[in-house]
């Protein structure tokens, strides 16, 4: 039998499209000026926020000796609430919002160019926390990430809501892994413990229309 192979998971916490954009002197309620009035102007100014932003996670990366982010072809990713902050699911409360896997950084990219970025204009100064792990030098890492993928999914529809998270769709596969994870595999589903952490719950109001929204 194979020996189980372990995860070593980065988290980046407390970013926020937000503050990007009060870092260029634009709040939300401009950027929807610029984007109802200016032909093409929203695109730019959302091209140079996730530009600005990726650039930050990198930069946290390489400062903090956790590896190049832009560098991983082969990973697991989760996009969660930070601060403090948790959606109530059906069966209890969690930060996470998504689960997948890939080139992680352009993946990332690629999600906070899109939907991410609406969802986060509706969460306002809620910040959001990335985390990942780099599979790039371990046998057959393109079906590992994907069945690391499909373990997180089964957990959280186990242990949290069988909907999956908020923006993965709900027909997302999910499934148990014939590979074995040392300890620690869940780190991002895991609950922080201690008597100092706070935690707000929120719920969606319309949750149907973002579900599977970065699927």
């Amino acid at each position: 039998m194979a020996d189980p192979i372990a995860v070593n998971w980065v988290t980046l916490a407390g970013y926020s499209i937000s503050q990007q954009l009060k870092h260029e002197g634009i709040s939300f309620d401009a950027f929807d000026i610029i984007e109802r009035s200016i032909a093409g102007g929203a695109k730019k100014v959302r091209q140079k926020i996730v530009a600005g932003l990726a650039k930050d996670l990198r930069a946290e990366c390489l400062e903090q000796e956790l590896g190049d982010i832009q560098k991983v072809q082969h990973g697991c990713y989760c996009i969660s609430l930070s601060g403090g902050f948790s959606l109530d699911y059906a069966g209890g409360s969690s930060p996470v919002l998504y689960i997948g896997s890939g080139a992680v950084y352009s993946r990332m990219k690629s999600h906070l160019s899109g939907k991410l970025f609406d969802f986060a204009e509706a969460l306002q100064s809620i910040p959001l926390a990335f985390s990942f792990c780099d599979l790039d030098d371990l046998d057959n890492a393109t079906s590992l990430q994907r069945e690391l993928e499909q373990s997180l999914l089964s957990k959280f529809a186990t242990t949290i809501d069988p909907s999956l998270p908020l923006l993965n769709a709900k027909n997302a596969k999910s499934g148990a892994s014939s590979t074995r994870f040392v300890t620690g595999w869940d780190k991002p589903l895991q609950k922080k413990k201690g008597k100092s952490t706070l935690e707000w719950l929120i719920k969606p109001s319309d949750s149907a229309n973002w579900k599977g929204a970065l699927q």
